[in-house]
């Protein structure tokens, strides 16, 4: 199936008082403007992909974020921490979820130099790993700063998953379980389609199993459309229905994954956006 990994790594950290607001730091982080907590930048899942058979590596990095609370003046404003970095070591382990991770050296750590306010950590994946899926959770455990916790409170977001594996058109052919705006569910099919990297969705919308909705994937599996004309979905009345694109990915997880987004349009009327998750049988 396919496999992906993207990333990159944010860092920021707190600001000076001054006598004219509330701190919210104070009675938690104390005074010292290198006190915050870290954690990852967001919750979403990073991926990687090589072609099968080549000889390649992947060079995928994590995103993760060192911060504060906003300051808050006296009228209620909130103000965003300036960072303060005097270098900072950021620890984590790594855990596996489907295939090994073994290439990954672990424990690991990522270090952010003095005045800079970003960082990675980077992995870099043998093409001997990319030939089926892969799937590992990142954990930040500690920093090299007491005062620099991992996560606080509803700020926290010490995980982050990947996904790494190799790019294989062939094995997105198939029949899928479909769950559209997480409410309705129905199956679709999907096969080849006679343009290069293209696919043809079949019934994406769940009320005509012989629709057909053509799209596009690359080597990163990430998923694009052509001109809504060219995915003609049903008539309405005495008017043509489309399919419009915006984007989707393809990813190996629960055994093979597409997700799409799109909405439903004629030529001068566009509806609601649309979500629509798919499952490999």
């Amino acid at each position: 199936m396919k496999k992906f990994i993207y990333g990159l790594l944010g860092f920021a950290a707190i600001s000076l008082t001054s006598c004219d607001y509330h701190d919210p730091n104070g009675d938690k982080f104390g005074n010292d403007p290198s006190i915050g907590w870290v954690q990852f930048k967001s919750e979403d899942i990073s991926y990687g992909t090589a072609t099968p058979g080549a000889e390649s590596t992947i060079t995928a990095s994590v995103p993760v974020v060192i911060k504060s609370l906003d300051i808050i003046d006296l009228g209620g404003n909130e103000f965003e921490n300036n960072p303060v970095n005097d270098g900072l070591t950021v620890y984590y382990t790594v855990e596996d979820i489907d295939g090994s991770s073994s290439f990954i050296n672990i424990p690991g750590s990522v270090y952010i130099p003095k005045g800079e306010l970003s960082a990675n950590i980077t992995f870099t994946v043998p093409a001997t790993a990319q030939i089926s899926c892969t799937q590992f959770k990142v954990t930040l455990t500690s920093t090299s700063n007491a005062n620099v916790t991992v996560g606080f409170e509803d700020h926290d977001i010490p995980t982050h998953e990947f996904l790494v594996g190799a790019y294989d058109l062939n094995a997105m052919v198939g029949t899928y379980n479909a769950l559209r705006d997480g409410q309705e569910q129905y199956q679709c099919s999907i096969v080849l389609g006679e343009e290069p990297n293209s696919l043809i969705v079949n019934n994406i919308y769940g009320i005509d199993p012989n629709s057909q909705t053509t799209i596009y994937v690359n080597e990163g599996g990430i998923i694009s459309f052509p001109e809504y004309t060219s995915n003609f979905l049903f008539v309405n009345g005495s008017t043509s229905i489309y399919v419009e694109g915006f984007d989707g990915l393809s990813t190996c997880l629960n055994g093979g994954s597409v997700s799409l987004n799109f909405r439903l349009r004629s030529a001068t009327t566009v509806y609601a956006d649309n979500t629509l998750e798919l499952i490999k049988q």
